[in-house]
């Protein structure tokens, strides 16, 4: 079995297609965030979700109050600040990004390729609620398009104990 194949199987070892279109969506500067694995799939212990993003793709500096992060990033960089630090993260880098800490990252390569592990499970949400469904194509507002204040206000509506710093 293939790595492609492998990442195309779900928690209970059943195929799923490589971009689920209910587990994706449109993001941000045209990237596609893919919600791998799901709060509800672990009981609540984590959620994995998968970034296939573009030059610029970013989230701004805001402070996680419930969830850790571990970014795993398997092709491209991305700077990542966590509180006064700023890392450089590239090809096959782990990153730790504690509760409570501000921070923010920046694709600075072309694209990268990486997943977002949280736990506790239950950030992935936030993703599948505020991007938009793949089907819209060129017609999603993203891009330059792209609402911040968007983003926020279903942060807040979720419940997820974001504070954004700016």
């Amino acid at each position: 079995m293939t790595t492609a194949d492998m990442s195309a199987l779900d928690a209970g070892g059943s195929r799923r297609s490589a971009v689920d279109a209910e587990r994706s969506r449109l993001w941000g500067r045209g990237s596609v965030v893919t919600a791998e694995l799901t709060a509800e799939e672990t009981g609540g212990a984590v959620g994995i979700t998968r970034f296939q993003a573009v030059h610029g793709e970013r989230g701004p500096r805001h402070i996680h109050s419930v969830e850790d992060e571990i970014f795993l990033v398997g092709s491209g960089e991305l700077t990542v600040t966590v509180g006064d630090r700023v890392h450089e993260v590239s090809g096959s880098g782990t990153l730790f990004l504690p509760r409570g800490i501000p921070h923010s990252y920046e694709v600075v390569s072309a694209d990268a390729r990486f997943h977002v592990i949280t736990t506790p499970g239950g950030f992935e949400r936030f993703f599948l609620a505020a991007g938009y469904p793949l089907d819209l194509g060129a017609d999603a507002p993203v891009g330059a398009r792209w609402s911040v204040d968007r983003t926020h206000d279903f942060a807040e509506r979720l419940g997820l104990g974001l504070t954004w710093c700016g």
